[in-house]
This record gives structure tokens, sequence and C-alpha cells, in this order.
């Protein structure tokens, strides 16, 4: 197979890749505290910025060698709900959950309260604040921006927050949840501040995202076409040259 065909092959892949990751966006505009993926298009050069090593008088395939696909971590906008357990951060930072496979960290903040009183996530996972899970009995629950929480007048507990070295180096663990990439790294303290009635949405832009989708569509289109380009033209010769 011609270098021109492996290029364009390259081209399909990063393409279809791109638009896995463009309909999970998507597919999560709407899902609180959800954070987009984003791919780099300079991952797929690659193989001409940094092509691997081939042995001598041997040309390397122009091929797709890495993805390159990162979060987008920017905030999405904040709305107010007024409902009592929805939970905004203005700034940095992450609440703390516990899943069953340890600490995860999220920005969605649409939280409710279980059977037991404890505050958990819209997936059941227990919100932890200084000192554990919180277990939250009365009627009227207040949450100031420092994280304090009192119910009925009396405090009941303080979520904090937690944040990370900049640039995050996070992985998803869900579609809002996350962890860090080295199990070593330890949370800090984050600036941020809670807003309770507030939520924060994905920061999902549906109409740049379908931008995306079509440029990518019509990109894919063009890299069939030239694949088709050199399948005639291999077809062409072999017939041409069955006739010498």
């Amino acid at each position: 197979m011609n270098s021109g065909m492996y290029s364009a092959l390259s081209g399909n892949i990063a393409a279809m890749k791109r638009m896995d990751i463009i309909s999970n966006n998507l597919a999560n505009v709407n899902t609180p505290g959800f954070k987009k993926d984003r791919m780099l298009f300079e991952s797929m050069l690659a193989g001409a910025v940094s092509p691997p090593p081939v042995p001598q008088s041997s040309t390397a395939d122009p091929i797709l060698q890495k993805d390159s696909v990162f979060i987008d971590h920017a905030p999405g906008p904040v709305s107010q709900t007024g409902n009592t357990f929805d939970l905004a951060i203005d700034g940095d930072g992450f609440f703390t959950v516990s899943t069953p496979a340890g600490p995860a960290y999220t920005r969605q903040g649409n939280f409710r309260l279980s059977a037991d009183g404890t505050l958990v996530t819209v997936d059941g996972y227990p919100v932890t604040g200084q000192g554990g899970p919180l277990r939250l009995q009365g009627s009227k629950v207040e949450i100031s921006s420092k994280g304090a929480v009192t119910v009925d007048g009396t405090p009941a507990g303080t979520i904090g927050l937690v944040d990370f070295p900049r640039p995050y180096q996070l992985v998803k663990a869900g579609q809002a949840l996350f962890v860090p990439a080295d199990p070593q790294t330890s949370p800090q303290a984050a600036r941020g501040e809670i807003r309770q009635g507030h939520l924060e949405a994905s920061n999902v832009e549906s109409i740049s995202e379908m931008v995306q989708m079509i440029e990518t569509n019509r990109y894919f289109d063009t890299c069939q076409r030239v694949i088709r380009g050199f399948d005639d033209m291999a077809a062409k010769a072999v017939n041409d040259l069955g006739r010498l």
C-alpha cells in the first residue's frame, strides 16, 4: 500500500475518533457538571512531526501514531435553581464523593438525600465532608459559601472543596466524575466557594459541536474520495500493465 493511501486512511481513523468524541459531548450537553473532551489536531500529524524509528533505507508510513485527547475543564454556565441541595462551585475546585473504587471528584452538584438522610450524588455516591459522609436530618438545611452545613440552625458538618495542580492530570471515572491519573497525587485545598441553590451546567456548546461534526464528516468524505482515487489508479495500472 502506498504512502498516499496510508495518509488517507490515517485521516479516516482520526475523523472517526473525533466523531466519537463529538457525539459523546453532544449526548451530555444537558448533564450538569459535564466537561467536554477535545482532540488536538496536531495529534493527527504525529507521523510527520515525530516519525517512528524505521530500519535504515526504509521510509515510515505517515500513519496516525498517537491520540491526543484532553478534558476541557472550562467552567459551565451557572443557573439559579432554588433547590436546597443544588450546589455550584464559584471558582476552582471539586466536590469529593465516595465510590466503591475509592474517592472521586466532581463539579456535578445536583445532590439529593438518600433514605437515611445521607447527601448523595445522582448515582447514589455519598458526598464526603470533613469527617466523612454527611447525614442531614431536619427541615431547613443551609450551606455557606465555605461549605459549613447547618440543619435547623445546628451545625451538621462541612462540605470541603479540593483542587489539584494545573494543568489538571485527571481522567474520567464516569460522565462527571474524575480521578487523578497518578493515584499518588494528593488533593489540596481549593479556593472556590459554594453557591447553594445554584447548578453548574455542562460546558458543551451544542452549536460549536455541531459545526465540528459537519467539518469532521466532510473531512472523512474527502479522505474516502482520496482512497477511492488511489484504488482506481492501482486498478488502472494493473489493467494497463496486463495489456503490455
